[in-house]
């Protein structure tokens, strides 16, 4: 039975980390006992990130779900493949083959002994553990006017479920917006974790409100000499917001309350993994004209690194 994976070990790590801005960092006992960490505790959404595809046909596929009692469980058929996330498959592993297991502790092994044992091993079996890295940071990264993305890794089968990870960092406004694409996994910095690399986005111009889309805007900058002004007033109001965050941090506010007085310029990173079929749903909307600036920058980089495939045409809604 051929299997396929998208991940290593330390994707689960980097996802977890991200939420402290601290996923480029590799220390192998520390990783492998945050591994341990995670699964113990049910931190669950950092696995979404592995990717498992399994050949066979829709008689499988039934005959798993027909045996499933998970209703959170998801596997998805699609081009000759069963497609899961690995939370999906270790929350439903007992209804796979067992061939399955050998490939997975050659691609994950210490999260599969970790899932094996029960989250039961000691330091000292951990340390003598494999451990899979990621083969690259990013495969390829793309600057837009707000923020950056990057592409991780890529699962390419030839199916509507093949499956994509993207680092992203933009402002929090752009990032609302791309979380309503619920089909998918994210994980993000939280500033209730970290102060760390806190940055701001500040347009060079100050677009003016399109007539006739009330959500929209359109590429003229408002009249001169409210545009300038207004940048200036943004720029002190960020400034005067992040002294602020820090004078209430050093007098020990907790960041969970502090970080309130950050505005929706701050910036935000994410891990963003995501099948094609919704990528592409992504791609179709996010790169329409009426969709705003910042975020159609992204979508259009996006499509210049892994390109449109239209699979989102099936969809009747």
């Amino acid at each position: 039975m051929k299997v396929e994976v998208m991940g290593s070990d330390q994707r689960v790590v980097r996802c977890a980390r991200v939420s402290f801005g601290k996923d480029e960092a590799v220390d192998e006992k520390r990783d492998k006992r945050l591994i341990r960490y995670l699964y113990t505790h049910k931190h669950a959404s950092p696995f979404e990130h592995n990717i498992v595809a399994v050949e066979g046909d829709k008689r499988l596929w039934l005959s798993i779900l027909d045996r499933l009692e998970n209703p959170s469980v998801q596997v998805y058929f699609s081009g000759g493949y069963l497609w899961l996330n690995l939370r999906s498959f270790i929350n439903s592993s007992e209804h796979f083959p067992k061939e399955i297991y050998e490939v997975l502790r050659d691609k994950f092994p210490t999260i599969w002994s970790v899932v094996e044992s029960g989250g039961r091993l000691t330091d000292e079996e951990l340390d003598k553990l494999p451990y899979t890295l990621d083969s690259v940071f990013l495969r390829e990264k793309i600057e837009t006017s707000s923020g950056w993305v990057g592409l991780v890794d890529k699962l390419e089968l030839g199916t509507d479920m093949d499956y994509y990870t993207f680092i992203v960092e933009c402002p929090l406004f752009v990032a609302r917006q791309w979380h309503r694409h619920r089909f998918g996994s994210y994980n993000e910095i939280s500033r209730r974790y970290t102060a760390y690399d806190i940055k701001f986005y500040v347009p060079q111009v100050l677009r003016k409100q399109a007539k006739s889309n009330k959500q929209a805007s359109v590429d003229e900058p408002v009249d001169e000499p409210y545009n300038s002004e207004f940048l200036d007033r943004i720029s002190k109001l960020v400034e005067g917001a992040m002294e602020l965050y820090e004078e209430m941090t050093e007098r020990e506010v907790a960041r969970e309350l502090a970080r309130g007085v950050l505005p929706q310029f701050m910036k935000t990173r994410y891990y963003w993994t995501v099948p094609r079929i919704a990528l592409d749903n992504f791609i179709t909307l996010r790169t329409h004209e009426g969709a705003q600036k910042e975020i159609r920058e992204f979508a259009e980089a996006i499509r210049d690194m892994v390109e449109y495939r239209g699979t989102d045409k099936k969809n009747r809604l």
